[in-house]
């Protein structure tokens, strides 16, 4: 990537799995980035409602059933994109001395996202419980990083505000989320 040139899409995913910190710092503040990241986020519902549609199947759901709980999979997801993104936004702004605006924080947040695109493998037998691990840390291992780089946290304040975010999400999905 030239300096000053935005990736494309397929490029910006593959930096973000990579954990590549030169991504959250060329994206966040542009339009691009927004896109990129709102994209990604979807896909990563679509990719956790994928995972969850062959219990559905195999439990011969009708199909109004099932399409009913696939987009709830995939808004519950965006649902909680948004969550961990106003806790980011509100608690970073807060800690730190330097303001980030709404839309620099969702890039970030959104682009690291991109391992959620693997969701559809937590249906794994016997390891699903274990790929979520992995792909949730992932995922967490990536706004650190990418709240270190690209809006120069401390490590102590990324891994503060990230897991504040990302035990709320935990507790309405365990909670509130179970009944859905």
């Amino acid at each position: 990537m030239a300096p000053g040139e935005l990736p494309g899409f397929l490029e910006t995913l593959r930096l973000a799995l990579r954990l590549n910190p030169s991504i959250y710092t060329a994206l966040p503040g542009s339009t691009q980035g927004l896109t990129y990241a709102a994209a990604i986020v979807v896909l990563a519902g679509i990719s956790e409602s994928l995972g969850q549609s062959v219990v559905l199947f195999l439990n011969r759901v009708r199909f109004p059933r099932f399409f009913l709980a696939l987009s709830i999979t995939t808004l519950s997801h965006m649902a909680g994109y948004l969550l961990w993104t106003l806790t980011i936004w509100s608690v970073g702004n807060l800690l730190t001395d330097t303001y980030q605006p709404w839309s620099v924080v969702a890039v970030v947040v959104g682009l690291a996202y991109a391992p959620q695109i693997l969701a559809f493998f937590e249906l794994t037998p016997y390891l699903g419980n274990l790929i979520w691990g992995i792909l949730s840390l992932w995922s967490m291992l990536a706004i650190v990083g990418a709240l270190r780089f690209g809006w120069g946290m401390e490590t102590w304040q990324a891994l503060l505000v990230s897991g504040l975010g990302w035990g709320l999400i935990q507790a309405v999905r365990r909670t509130a989320g179970r009944p859905i």
